[in-house]
């Protein structure tokens, strides 16, 4: 193993790792950070600001990547296709899988556009939905290996070898750790990757054999209501193959230090080893005086004022539509039905069919979805709680979709299912904003993951 240990210097700060004071007289006193014990085969610690390795394990050494593969997929994918483009899947992609694969039961003939089909492969980690993304960008499955491979040389990957998108058994798809790493962090260097990336829950849309469904991101450490949720972490992906055992991909970032940490051949230690490089890394790591955003393909600036609202008021109801975000609890035991964009798991659908729209539940006219509680009078100018999700109706009893302003002041957005936006982060025309667990933009504070917000709600690097 090679490390390279930097100290950042500062306030006095007590860390898990190690500690940094200053001594009246002497300056900075050290005191190292102790390098953890990786269980994990393979493992590297990038700090992208720097472009330095912080620690390695076998970080040269090729080992099977697994599913982690679908980064530099959805990334080629980006750099190569509209994401308003449509995919049509061929025969060959959807049945060229081996037995257990993953999948979303995309078959032949389904067309669905790039932009889902980018969810798909990084949130559900779909197999034949890569394949279809590879067919689409590259004519062919190796047209596109050959793409992927000549990327990542671009990348200074040199120890990698792709034959197919998606990462399933192949002895001659091969990484390293330390490629991989460089792969990431050129990956989220793409604020649409970062986006898909970061995405905690998606709605994929309906195909030949299934109907709309909410996937969700394999990655724990994004996730606020698992026990491996770190704070920092931007997004990441999974891998997993008998061959690979358990493979993670995982950025962070902190105080303007953005950190990738690559674990290979793992046998169920992949998140508490990427924790533990983690916190050694922003114990050691520093900026090198370099901003991280200025390293991104696109450069997030904050603005504010007007220019925040007036954005804002793009998707902004109307002012009668105005309400105090309050909650009730419908009663979601005869819904039967709801709106195409809203996942099914949500939802009984089995007794519902055309013309057959219930008296209390879900119902749709004119592309606009609303809402008969269980007294029969539909929902107007509240906020329901409908199977453990809420839901924003204006004034005329249409369901919500965007920005939502109440009568107090505070803001709310709405997905384009309908839910509502909680927990976590949510970018809006390039600008970065955070919704508490009430769903309540946050303004003029820390968010939990120890970012700065303006008075317009906009993190503020």
């Amino acid at each position: 193993m090679k490390i390279k240990k930097i100290i950042a210097g500062g306030l006095s700060i007590l860390l898990s790792v190690g500690v940094i004071t200053f001594a009246p007289g002497n300056g900075m006193v050290t005191h190292a950070a102790t390098p953890p014990n990786i269980v994990s085969q393979g493992a590297a610690l990038y700090n992208a600001n720097t472009g330095e390795f912080l620690y390695e394990k076998e970080g040269n050494k090729q080992f099977f990547p697994a599913s982690i593969t679908k980064i530099m997929t959805t990334l080629l994918a980006l750099e190569q296709a509209d994401l308003d483009d449509t995919v049509v899947f061929s025969k060959s992609a959807t049945t060229n899988l081996e037995s257990g694969a993953t999948n979303l039961g995309v078959v032949e003939g389904d067309r669905i556009s790039v932009r889902d089909a980018l969810y798909g492969t990084m949130l559900a980690s779909a197999n034949e939905v890569a394949n279809g993304l590879a067919e689409h960008v590259g004519g062919s499955i190796p047209g596109f290996a050959n793409m992927m491979n000549a990327r990542a040389r671009e990348i200074g990957a040199k120890n990698t070898n792709f034959v197919n998108p998606s990462g399933l058994n192949n002895q001659n798809h091969k990484t390293t750790a330390k490629d991989m790493a460089l792969i990431a962090a050129e990956a989220f260097r793409n604020p649409n990757f970062r986006a898909i990336a970061s995405t905690r829950y998606y709605t994929f849309p309906a195909t030949q054999r299934n109907p709309v469904t909410s996937i969700a991101m394999h990655h724990k450490m994004i996730q606020t209501n698992d026990n491996r949720y770190y704070p920092g972490v931007i997004g990441g992906k999974t891998g997993y193959t008998k061959s690979a055992g358990n493979t993670l991909v995982t950025c962070a970032e902190r105080n303007g230090v953005r950190l990738v940490v690559v674990i290979l051949k793992s046998q169920g230690t992949h998140y508490t080893d990427t924790r533990a490089l983690l916190d050694y890394g922003f114990a050691i790591a520093s900026t090198g005086g370099v901003d991280i955003a200025s390293k991104d393909v696109s450069v997030k600036k904050s603005i504010t004022g007007a220019a925040v609202q007036a954005a804002k008021k793009e998707v902004v109801a109307r002012t009668e539509s105005e309400q105090q975000a309050q909650v009730t609890n419908a009663d979601s035991a005869k819904v039967d039905a709801a709106p195409k964009s809203i996942a099914t798991s949500d939802v009984r659908a089995e007794n519902y069919g055309p013309g057959m729209a219930p008296d209390i539940g879900w119902k749709e006219s004119n592309g606009s979805w609303f809402y008969v509680k269980s007294d029969k009078t539909s929902a107007r100018a509240e906020v329901l709680n409908i199977n453990g999700k809420k839901y924003w109706f204006d004034a005329d009893g249409k369901m919500a979709k965007g920005w939502r302003q109440d009568t107090s002041g505070s803001w709310y957005f709405m997905e384009d299912s309908g839910a509502m936006n909680s927990s976590g982060w949510l970018k809006y025309n390039g600008l970065w904003y955070y919704l508490g667990s009430d769903g309540k933009m946050l303004t003029n504070t820390t968010t939990p993951d120890g970012y700065t917000l303006n008075s317009d709600g906009v993190w503020v690097s």
